[in-house]
């Protein structure tokens, strides 16, 4: 899975937009209490129970729109079988029709607007609506598709494609098809691969970003016309030699995200492929007339680019650094000196950027769940006056710093020690134990989900321990600090991670 990640910049079987965190990564972000991480200090849940919220815009009149991805579907999909193929026995993947549109009203009042739009499953990753342009009563939404496996399969309608959305009768209609035009075309030149992502309005025309293509595509709003603006080029990444892009010394750009400036030109925020260095990501500049400018970085997977009232780019991470563990994104004003202000820091697993008419910041948490996970995404509300962020960035460097030791471990290092798994933490974060010694840890699962104990760089694996079920490890460890974690897919991610003291 890692290699397909490094080549193709996103992951296994999956999309270009690498929208849930893979179950090869995991976090050692210590989070200070049970149970998920915090929402951000300087925002407020306007709404949650979201599934894979990617996009939202927010109306003059207050109304959110939220453009949710789905939770993928049952409908087993096989590959297309050649000529006189058999036909293959095992399935590529699953889709349905579970992406949505959930309408958040002023007063708070939340409902479906729109629903039946395409969801894919690729192994952790969930695909499908992503993100919305709103002129006048029609809502524009980008539908997302099967990235790497596009053209190994039958495409279902909407698929890779842009429809509008009637805000006041929730009525869906085809716009553009960008599937077909991958598949006929394939910009980029490498891999065929489309995953419609990011969209935005400009006059008279709508940008569509192809997260799976590296292609920006204009749809004109009259008469549906799609046509190739500009192809987005690698991120280079000196050392690495990438089979997917014809060896080259690059990275997937990976385009999720537009933003129109007033001139015509844009700003194109781009995700970067994996393994997703830390700084890598960032935003091209594209003139009106399509030439591809420069790139600057300074940011990590970058999900949605705007511009505030001072004109200054603000951009939502996804995540800060996947391979380290490290699952707190965050939306960063780039200052005009060039500096950057985490404006919503420990932002978890964050998507989508837009403003209020009253200046107030709106994005998501909680974007990717692993397919068959609840719905736990959450829609926000963020003040990014001074103060605000200065009070809100204290109590993110507060979390990262981690849970307190426990009494035992502060009156000794004992040779022995007992951890409880809930859903889905753990029931301390950090403990100490004696160095050079046999040292028993039970491990009580008092939770629903399955889970496991791991420690990071030894092989000690407790196994998959049931609900209600416990299971014993013996650890003999030099002096230093280890980390453990719960390897099932997500649960790391989710805050199933700490530190073991050996001394």
């Amino acid at each position: 899975m890692r290699k397909d990640l490094i080549a193709r910049g996103v992951a296994a079987l999956a999309v270009a937009s690498a929208l849930a965190v893979p179950a090869v990564f995991g976090t050692s972000v210590a989070v200070a209490q049970d149970g998920p991480p915090p929402m951000p200090a300087n925002c407020e849940v306007i709404a949650q129970g979201l599934m894979n919220p990617r996009g939202l815009v927010v109306a003059e009149d207050g109304t959110t729109y939220v453009i949710e991805a789905g939770s993928g579907g049952d409908e087993e999909v096989f590959a297309i079988a050649g000529e006189g193929t058999p036909a293959p026995a095992e399935s590529l993947t699953t889709r349905g029709l579970t992406g949505q549109v959930t309408k958040i009203a002023a007063d708070g009042t939340v409902t479906v607007l729109a629903s039946g739009l395409p969801s894919y499953v690729f192994g952790t990753e969930i695909v499908g609506p992503s993100g919305g342009a709103l002129v006048g009563d029609i809502l524009y939404v980008s539908v997302g598709g099967p990235g790497p496996a596009t053209p190994a399969i039958e495409p279902i309608p909407n698929q890779n494609a842009v429809v509008a959305i009637d805000i006041n009768t929730g009525e869906i209609t085809t716009v553009a098809d960008i599937n077909t035009l991958e598949l006929e075309q394939n910009p980029d030149g490498f891999g065929i691969d489309s995953n419609v992502n990011g969209i935005a309005a400009g006059d008279g025309v709508l940008y569509v970003a192809d997260a799976g293509g590296n292609a920006i595509y204009t749809v004109d709003i009259a008469s549906g016309e799609v046509a190739l603006f500009a192809v987005i080029p690698g991120i280079p990444m000196p050392g690495f030699a990438n089979d997917a892009r014809g060896g080259g010394a690059e990275i997937d750009p990976v385009p999720t995200s537009i933003h129109v400036n007033d001139d015509g030109s844009l700003l194109v925020g781009v995700l970067s492929g994996g393994p997703f260095p830390p700084g890598a990501a960032g935003y091209f500049t594209v003139a009106a007339d399509g030439t591809v400018g420069e790139l600057t970085q300074g940011l990590t997977m970058v999900m949605a680019i705007d511009k505030d009232a001072d004109g200054n780019v603000i951009a939502t991470s996804f995540a800060a650094d996947l391979v380290s563990g490290n699952p707190f994104g965050s939306v960063t004003r780039i200052n005009a000196d060039g500096s950057q202000t985490a404006v919503v820091p420990a932002l978890f697993l964050g998507a989508g950027l837009d403003f209020g008419a009253d200046g107030s910041l709106y994005t998501l948490a909680f974007s990717s769940v692993e397919p068959g996970a609840p719905a736990s995404g959450a829609a926000l509300k963020c003040d990014t006056s001074d103060e605000a962020v200065a009070a809100a960035n204290e109590a993110a460097a507060a979390m990262a710093g981690g849970g307190e030791a426990t009494p035992e471990a502060e009156a000794g290092a004992p040779t022995s020690f007992s951890i409880e798994a809930i859903d889905i933490a753990f029931d301390t974060k950090a403990f100490e134990i004696a160095a050079n010694t046999d040292v028993t840890i039970t491990i009580t699962n008092n939770g629903v989900s399955v889970h496991d104990f791991m420690i990071e760089g030894t092989d000690i694996d407790s196994g998959y321990i049931n609900g209600g079920a416990s299971a014993t490890v013996t650890v003999n460890l030099a002096p230093g600090e280890y980390t453990f974690f719960c390897s099932v897919p997500g649960h790391r991610a989710a805050g199933m991670v700490g530190t073991i003291t050996v001394k």
